[in-house]
């Protein structure tokens, strides 16, 4: 749970952060957004995965435990396409809002 904690501060601090992106270097802008979009989910997909396996191991022996990890399965894998999808989405906020500042800006 602290490295969820840290993961998320450190997410929320890139998203927030102003980041050096160079309206005459789109390519490079785009892809250190990606870059750091991927990171973003690579962490947020370890941690969600560890949760998983924990669950796992807290459903007990026996003839319902199949049921029980399918349940804990299903559970965390709704909530990683939830994460994921916020994730992506707010990366291509920004994305969308670099664009916008580079057409607006003078050439």
């Amino acid at each position: 749970m602290a490295a969820f904690i840290l993961l998320a501060a450190g997410a929320w601090g890139i998203s927030q952060a102003q980041l050096d992106l160079d309206c005459s270097q789109p390519s490079a802008a785009r892809t250190l957004i990606g870059r750091i979009m991927l990171s973003e989910i690579e962490g947020a997909e370890d941690i969600n995965r560890a949760a998983m396996w924990d669950a796992f191991g807290r459903c007990d022996a026996g003839p319902g435990r199949e049921r029980c990890v399918e349940r804990a399965r299903q559970r965390y894998e709704a909530e990683w396409d939830g994460e994921k999808s916020a994730i992506e989405t707010r990366y291509r906020k920004m994305l969308e809002d670099f664009q916008l500042k580079c057409h607006a800006s003078p050439a």
